[in-house]
Order: structure tokens, then sequence, then C-alpha cells
């Protein structure tokens, strides 16, 4: 037991070092395995009955420091012959967008009614995406929508929201590792249910936690009727949770943190650029494809999975974007088991740079997209490094791997 003690010792500090570094959990395998068998010979400790994840990477509660550490950029795949010859990489002409004025949201480049709004910071909520949950609330409301594997084959959605204050978004699920790097992205406030005992450490030393902008169920957040999350009882838990954006903010407010975000990354003209033709999206998850059609009338793009209409519950609106974005991103599963059927944590390296697809107004545009280490950050860059203007309006971001996931145009 002394040699386990010293093992878990060494895996503490070397886990904090990657933390405050910028990790590759998956780097922690190999190690692992070696200390667990130089500590084999000892007395053997009895199986627990509750579940435990497989590595648990422990971190102190308290901060060490207010200061966020900078993500490291970690060397990217370039992008494949196979992606540029589906015009993920083309000419664009220099975009005559401007920066974000007065009294604009800096996440839709549209004119805000109400400047209030514009001294609220964003907030990111997790929602389901399963069939037990659908149509989920909210959605249409959000300003942008990031959909990413959670675990094995499904996907789950994180919801930025400014604009607008729905009473009810969700179901509300637990977070995973990419919402430990979005509220840096964003410089927003982030709501979920929970976390997997592997990812609650990591996300205890993440800036979002250590600057106490996070409402997590089962690391200090409440629910109730008057809560930022609250249940109800049309549905059987755990998919009876919501999120009520308004009660949020109140939160934010009593703990001094409802501060406006400093993201300008992004930049904005209703005029396209110039792109290739494009009227379909289908993005190939493995849980089942997300299609992506434009809509000339609307000037949106339409969201359907397996060719169903996806529904926003609240305003029984077909979901609907002015943007779609494609976003290549190295995906490595980690050691950390999400659930009860062993599944497998994984990390969305969402840091660096890599390919981009950018949809908008019937037309593709190509570049890359580029993450620094300042928080507020995430470029979107055509082939020349001009920043990629989008549409006025909502953007949905779809995170796929560099590779093992088809995404067809029409």
């Amino acid at each position: 037991m002394r040699c386990l003690y010293n093992c878990f010792t060494l895996l503490d500090k070397i886990a904090m070092n990657i933390v405050h570094g910028h990790r590759a959990i998956a780097a922690l395998g190999p190690l692992f395995a070696f200390l667990l068998a130089a500590c084999g010979s000892g007395e053997r400790t009895p199986t627990p009955e509750n579940f435990q994840p497989i590595v648990t990477i422990y971190a102190p509660t308290a901060a060490p420091s207010p200061t966020p550490e900078p993500p490291t950029p970690l060397p990217q795949p370039e992008s494949t012959a196979a992606l540029e010859a589906a015009g993920a990489v083309t000419d664009a002409a220099t975009s005559a967008a401007s920066p974000i004025g007065e009294n604009v949201n800096p996440f839709t480049g549209l004119v805000v009614a109400d400047p209030a709004v514009l001294r609220r910071r964003p907030l990111l909520v997790k929602v389901a995406n399963t069939s037990d949950v659908r149509p989920q609330s909210g959605l249409n409301s959000a300003d942008i929508v990031v959909e990413h594997y959670s675990e094995g084959s499904i996907t789950r959605f994180t919801a930025l929201f400014l604009t607008n204050a729905p009473a009810k978004v969700g179901s509300v699920r637990s977070c995973r590792l990419i919402d430990i790097e979005l509220p840096m992205i964003f410089d927003a406030a982030l709501l979920c249910s929970g976390t997997s005992p592997g990812v609650k450490p990591l996300m205890r030393a993440s800036w979002a936690y250590r600057n106490n902008l996070t409402m997590i169920s089962d690391m200090g957040g409440t629910e109730c009727a008057t809560c930022p999350a609250f249940r109800t009882s049309d549905r059987l838990p755990p998919h009876n949770l919501f999120a009520n954006t308004v009660r949020a903010w109140e939160e934010l407010d009593r703990r001094g943190n409802n501060t406006p975000s400093s993201f300008r990354a992004w930049t904005f003209d209703p005029n396209p650029p110039q792109g290739k033709p494009t009227t379909l999206v289908e993005v190939g998850y493995k849980s089942g494809s997300v299609i992506w059609t434009y809509d000339p009338p609307s000037g949106r793009w339409l969201k359907s999975l397996r060719k169903e209409k996806q529904i926003d519950a609240l305003t029984r609106e077909q979901l609907f974007a002015a943007n779609v974005l494609v976003v290549h991103a190295p995906h490595v599963t980690t050691l950390i088991q999400e659930d009860v059927s062993g599944a497998r944590s994984i990390e969305i390296q969402l840091w660096g740079e890599g390919p981009l697809r950018v949809f908008r107004d019937g037309i593709e545009i190509g570049g890359r997209w580029r993450r620094g280490p300042e928080i507020g950050m995430f470029d979107l860059l055509d082939v020349n490094g001009n920043k990629i203007p989008l549409k006025p309006g909502n953007t949905w971001i779809q995170l796929v791997p560099m590779s093992d996931i088809a995404v067809n145009t029409q």
C-alpha cells in the first residue's frame, strides 16, 4: 500500500504539470501501467462496489493562481489531399468586413436592441443529444452551438447565450473535456450537471473553475425552482434537468463575475466573400449523419439528423444557422472512463490550428482555424491569412476528427 501511495503521489505531481502546461491526457497511460506493475507485488486492494474511473488524476481544490495558463500549441497535421479536393482549402478574396462596433454582439455581428445585454458574461450550457431528450429546448435562441463527440459515437452540444435569455434550456447533462477549453475560447461562464470522476479534478484545475465561472451541480451548484438549474416532472432523471439563463446571470451577479467577454476574434459581413456554391453539408458522425440544407428564402442552413428535421421544443421551428463551421481537430481517446459501460472520454485538442470549412449564404470558404494563448481567441482564416467574415447571425460549429469521418457537400 505504501508503494501505491508513492505511485499516486508521483502521478499527482505529473498531472498538475500537465494540467497547467496544457496536457495530453493519453500520454499518462504507459506511465500509469509502469507504476502499477512496479507496485503490483504489494497488498491487493479490493475492488470498490461503486463506479470508479480507470484513471483518476487528482488536483488540489484550492486555486494555485488566478492567472490562466496559456495552452501550448501542439504540432497539427496538415490538411489532407481529400480535404483540399473537397474544398476545405480554397482561394478567398480579402474581406471588407469591419471590426465589431458599438452595441454589436461579438458572437453574432448583430446590433442588440438592449445594449445592457452586452455587459453580461456569455453563458455556456451543456445540452444532451440522445433520442430520449429530443427535441431539445432553447437551441435556436443560442448565439453559438458547438456539437462534438462526447464518448463512443454519440454527440453532445455546448450552447452559448448572450443576446437571448431563454428560461428553459436543455435537457442539461454533464460536461466533457472540451468544456475546459470552450470557456477560455469564448471568455464565458459554464453550466452543466456534473462531470465524471476522472474529469472532475481537471475541471477543478481549469481556468473557468479557478475564476468562479462554473455552475456544476455536483461541484457546489444547486438545483431548485429559482436556481440556475431546475428539474421538471415531465421526464425521468437524468433527462429532466434544465437551465434558466436569467437565474444563471443573477448568480454571476451575486458572485461579482457577470462581466463582458473579451472575445473579439470574429468579423462579420452581410456580403459573402468568394466561395464554392454549396447547398448541402453532411457530417458523418457515427451516431448518425448531421445534414445542413441551405434555404435560400430565409438565407439560413436548416439542420436534420438522419434526414429527420431537428426541432427546437420552445419555438417548434427547425434548428437553423446563419453559419455552419466544420472544424477539424485531433481527437484523442483518454484513459478516463465516462460511464459504467466503459466508454472513454475524448480529448478534443482545440488549440494550435487546423483545417476549417465555413458555410454561409449557400457557399463554402476553406481555410484554417487558429487558437493562441489568449483568452477569447479563435480565429477563422482563409488561405491568405485574412479573417473569413461570417454572416451576421447565429453559428453552429461541428467539431470533427482530423480523419475517420466523412464530410460531404453538394
